[in-house]
C-alpha cells in the first residue's frame, strides 16, 4: 500500500459516514492532489478493495461518490504484519505476541481485551 493509500484510509476512518473525493483531498494533511490524481488512487483501492463507493452526494450540477474504507485500521495492521513478516506461522505469532506484552505501550485492558478474543477463538476450535 503506498503512502497516498495510506493517507486516503486515515481519512476515511476518521469519517465512517464516507467523503467525496474533494473532501478527502481537504482533510489530507499535506499538499493536496490534483482532481485527476486523488481519482486515479481512489480507482485504485476500488480494484484492491481498499475502499467503496457508498452512495452519491450532489455536487453542483453534478453526482459525486462517497467513498467509505472497505478495510478497518485492524485489518490493516494485520495485513503490514503478514507482509512483513518471511512467513507468518506459529513462530511468527509467538514473536509478535511476546513482542506486544514485553511492550511499555501496551495496557492491562488491552491485554484483557485479547485475552477474552483467544479464549473465544479457542472454545470455538
Amino acid at each position: 500500500m503506498t503512502s497516498s493509500e495510506y493517507e486516503i484510509l486515515t481519512v476515511l476512518w476518521s469519517n465512517p459516514d464516507g467523503l467525496t473525493a474533494k473532501e478527502i483531498n481537504m482533510q489530507k494533511r499535506t499538499e493536496l492532489w490534483k482532481d485527476s490524481s486523488i481519482h486515479l488512487i481512489l480507482d485504485k483501492m476500488l480494484k484492491r478493495e481498499l475502499v467503496a463507493v457508498g452512495g452519491l452526494e450532489r455536487s453542483g450540477k453534478t453526482y459525486s461518490r462517497v467513498f467509505k474504507a472497505a478495510i478497518t485500521p485492524e485489518q490493516y495492521a494485520l495485513m503490514q504484519v503478514k507482509r512483513n513478516a518471511v512467513y507468518f506461522k506459529d513462530k511468527r505469532i509467538k514473536g509478535f505476541f511476546s513482542a506486544l506484552v514485553d511492550s511499555d505501550e501496551i495496557s492491562i485492558e488491552t491485554i484483557t481485551e485479547i485475552e477474552k478474543l483467544l479464549k473465544k477463538k479457542k472454545d470455538e476450535s
